[in-house]
């Protein structure tokens, strides 16, 4: 199985070069991309950091973002505990709905909802952006935590409110200590999703409610320089450091 392991490992290469390719360039003293830089310089960051625009839509994309994977955790784990658990009339159908966004389109996703969210005033705003992304995040914390759940015993439950706990408590107490890393993860994702988020946020967000994709979109329409390497690096090391972190919690719980 040795050549499986070299194509597989090629494939992977071939996957992340862009990104090993970014990550230099946003070192460049260059004012456009040459790879590999002539020079290095820290001056796109510094770029970036005096730019107030740029500061501005990455710390409403955080808040955005950590905001997101806290509603889109509750309700994914929510429905996934209701799949579980429960058998209730529709239930196919409700599954349905919940990974639906998944399946469609991301852009069919996002004009029903400007559509909709025109309607109520949410577009150009904080709270807009927030329901839209955890429309987009719920279905990845839904199968991630359902996934989990198969492999719980439901007795552990029943023997918990048996000796006088409440069905809340049963689940507080028994269930989620032992979900707990595939609901982080899932919470984990639901955050990179939002924070990665450029096509529902060109419709939601306006001038007021910017986010760091659409300003590094629309920032490449008028010119290139690297600070958009720049950007792109800064993302890149959040996304590892977070999977790392959740790595670690798995590698802790697994040796538990």
């Amino acid at each position: 199985m040795m050549w499986l392991r070299v194509v597989v490992g090629v494939i992977l290469f071939l996957m992340i070069s862009p990104i090993l390719v970014m990550m230099p360039l946003s070192f460049s003293s260059e004012v456009a991309f040459h790879f590999p830089p002539p020079d290095y310089s820290l001056k796109w960051y510094q770029k970036f950091l005096d730019n107030s625009t740029w500061v501005e839509s990455l710390g409403r994309s955080l808040l955005v973002a950590c905001c997101t994977a806290v509603v889109a955790t509750l309700l994914g784990t929510m429905g996934a505990l209701a799949v579980s658990r429960l058998n209730f009339p529709g239930k196919k159908i409700f599954v349905n709905l919940m990974i639906a966004p998944m399946i469609i389109p991301v852009i069919v996703v996002a004009i029903a909802m400007y559509y909709s969210f025109s309607n109520y005033s949410l577009t150009n705003s904080i709270s807009g952006l927030v329901l839209a992304h955890s429309v987009l995040a719920i279905p990845i914390v839904f199968v991630t935590v359902s996934a989990r759940l198969r492999g719980v015993d439901e007795n552990l439950e029943l023997a918990a409110q048996s000796l006088g706990s409440s069905p809340v408590g049963a689940f507080l107490r028994v269930t989620l200590p032992i979900i707990r890393t595939a609901v982080f993860a899932s919470g984990l994702f639901a955050f990179i999703t939002s924070l990665d988020e450029v096509v529902v946020s060109m419709f939601i967000a306006g001038a007021k409610a910017k986010t760091l994709p659409v300003a590094m979109w629309e920032s490449m329409r008028t010119q290139v320089d690297p600070t958009i390497a720049a950007v792109s690096t800064l993302l890149i090391v959040a996304t590892v450091a977070l999977f790392g972190v959740q790595g670690l919690m798995s590698q802790r719980e697994q040796k538990l």
